[in-house]
């Protein structure tokens, strides 16, 4: 993995890819395992035990469930999980991680507006 910056426009919307879809998956069954266990000591060790299984980390569950419906933007994203107090920044981070072991995916852009036609008096 490198450590090269990921770029990419403020508008730029990020889906998860099949190998981040797979890791949602396995973070759901290990988050309602422990949803039956003895309080938040038995959660945050699961998620650290999902992370470390993925070479991600334990928060990284969040962010793929966050973008779990496709489509989002890393503002969005940020506005979504901000009553998690989760910083923009950390946000922003995240789907650079993401995106450089390839649990995120860009979606294409959208084709431009087709130009009005013109006239011509």
């Amino acid at each position: 993995m490198s450590d090269e910056k990921v770029r990419y426009g403020r508008a730029q919307k990020f889906r998860l890819s099949v190998k981040g879809a797979e890791a949602v998956a396995s973070y759901s069954v290990v988050i309602e395992a422990a949803k039956a266990g003895s309080g938040r000591a038995q959660f945050d060790a699961a998620r650290a035990r999902w992370g470390a299984s993925l070479g991600l980390a334990e928060e990284d569950g969040l962010y793929l469930v966050e973008f779990e419906a496709g489509g989002r933007t890393v503002s969005e994203a940020a506005r979504n999980l901000e009553s998690c107090d989760t910083p923009a920044k950390a946000v922003k981070d995240a789907v650079e991680r993401l995106l450089r072991c390839g649990m995120l995916e860009p979606l294409p852009a959208p084709p431009p507006p087709a130009a009005p036609p013109r006239r011509h008096w």
